[in-house]
């Protein structure tokens, strides 16, 4: 099983959402501190107060809160020891605190482990959020308290592909786009390629037509979808055609004429190598075991004397 985290020897760095969240607690702990008689109020205070300057750390005052301190302490923190004994003082003063729980999952010693970490996280959310899961306009993802639940549904959901609960992993992951409709965690990128090695053609072709976008996920996948269900025909070396124009580099990387990086990155622009990168790493398998696909890539992608991209006849 992946572990989330490093070591217990090495110094962890709290990822970029995480500390994304701890500044989106402090605001909204600054701002129950504060007495507004208007939206103006409020907006004025913003824009005086906080916009442009540090966010001043505001520290808990009920066992809730207190209990979310700990976490973030304990994220900190450089032994596996260490972390496990600041999340069980936090779970002492709130037993739903879901980012504890979320981060005893990330560091389980089995998966086993992590999946009953996952589900206790899951079930203190379903408490803790009960009244804006029943509403399905609620924007759970805003909500505070919501992003560790919805974070703790996504492992969930890896957990259960790794271990080869397919069916189950794909429940979840729908589950999570139906809570969280922007699709702020990129679910629909993971659903895709799950879709891809076990799903329906009809499923792959309604998440496909559920987003237009130009990333390198959605256009190679829509051009290698088109090539698995009709061939290398027009219409699919099309598909393909427009995924090498959104990004150049994807092509190369999966045909193992340009490496890849030792690293993967946190981050990518779209059409750049890091995007190329990220998506490679999640989808060569793909490529390999659809047969001829690759050579059908090296065709459409290798310039004709003409300067123009490969034709469209069919591979034999």
């Amino acid at each position: 099983m992946t572990k989330r985290r490093n070591t217990p020897e090495k110094h962890v760095a709290l990822p970029p959402q995480v500390a994304h969240d701890e500044m989106m607690r402090d605001l909204t702990r600054l701002l129950a501190q504060q007495e507004f008689g208007s939206l103006e109020e409020m907006t004025a205070f913003l824009q005086n107060e906080v916009t442009g300057k540090p966010l001043p750390r505001v520290l808990g005052t009920t066992d809730r809160e207190r209990a979310e301190d700990l976490v973030v302490a304990a994220g900190r923190e450089r032994s596996l020891p260490k972390v496990r004994a600041q999340v069980a003082k936090a779970l002492t003063l709130d037993a739903d605190c879901i980012a504890a729980h979320l981060l005893l999952a990330e560091v389980a010693e089995s998966p086993a482990k992590a999946l009953a970490h996952c589900r206790d996280a899951i079930a203190a959310g379903d408490r803790v959020l009960a009244d804006d899961l029943s509403d399905p306009n609620a924007p759970i993802w805003y909500i505070p308290k919501g992003r560790p639940y919805l974070r703790a549904r996504q492992f969930h959901a890896e957990i259960l592909w790794q271990t080869g609960e397919r069916p189950a992993a794909l429940a979840e992951a729908r589950t999570i786009l139906r809570l969280n409709a922007g699709d702020n965690q990129g679910i629909r990128y993971i659903l895709l390629e799950w879709l891809m090695r076990a799903g329906s053609v009809a499923d792959i072709d309604a998440l496909l037509a559920a987003y237009d976008e130009r990333t390198a996920a959605w256009t190679f996948t829509t051009a290698l979808h088109r090539f698995r269900t009709l061939g290398p025909t027009a219409e699919a070396t099309k598909a393909l055609r427009t995924a090498i124009k959104a990004n150049t580099h994807v092509a190369p990387m999966l045909l193992g004429t340009a490496p890849m990086p030792d690293e993967l990155p946190d981050s990518y622009s779209m059409g750049h190598p890091s995007e190329a990168a990220i998506y490679v790493s999640g989808s060569i398998s793909t490529w390999i075991d659809a047969v001829g696909a690759c050579e059908w890539l090296a065709q459409v992608s290798r310039p004709s004397p003409g300067g123009r991209a490969g034709s469209t006849r069919r591979l034999r």
